[in-house]
């Protein structure tokens, strides 16, 4: 694969995988609020709703980037923005669908902050594992060229 080969296909799937894990992660846990007797405790625009959409935005992006980055060879970092990026875009549609306005609470607009945030920590990571690796196997090639001499 040619070196700054931007992945579309993968960034959709890694966005998309995201952004569907962060709404999972909110229904399940309305249903156990609902299953607990406490429904108001994970209600939209609660406390735990907030926490909810700001952790998992970062915690989603950033796994689903790492996962990308293990199909990639370079740009691990702009994929992972773009993965944020696509998340992001992805849940304006869906907000801008459900509510009929752009507005959205600050506290989600952290949420896609984090998102990108998220994307870039799964770059690096990802990055820095593919470097690794590259080094490990050069290691072992070099050690058997260096044996059969």
């Amino acid at each position: 694969m040619a070196a700054g080969r931007i992945r579309w296909k993968l960034i959709v799937l890694g966005g998309l995988f995201a952004e569907a894990t962060v709404m999972a992660v909110f229904f399940l846990l309305l249903l156990a609020a609902n299953v607990a007797g406490v429904p108001e405790v994970a209600r939209p625009f609660s406390t735990l709703d907030y926490v909810d959409a700001m952790v998992s935005s970062f915690v989603t992006v950033f796994v689903f980037t790492v996962w990308v980055g293990k199909r990639i060879e370079a740009d691990f970092v702009l994929h992972g923005v773009l993965i944020g990026a696509f998340g992001i875009v992805l849940f304006a549609i869906m907000w801008i669908a459900t509510t009929g306005s752009f507005a959205q609470p600050s506290l989600y607009l952290v949420a896609h902050v984090l998102k990108v945030l998220g994307g870039v920590a799964g770059g690096l990571v990802a990055r820095n594992r593919k470097r690794r690796g590259l080094a490990a196997g050069q290691a072992r090639v070099g050690g058997r060229l260096a044996n059969r001499e």
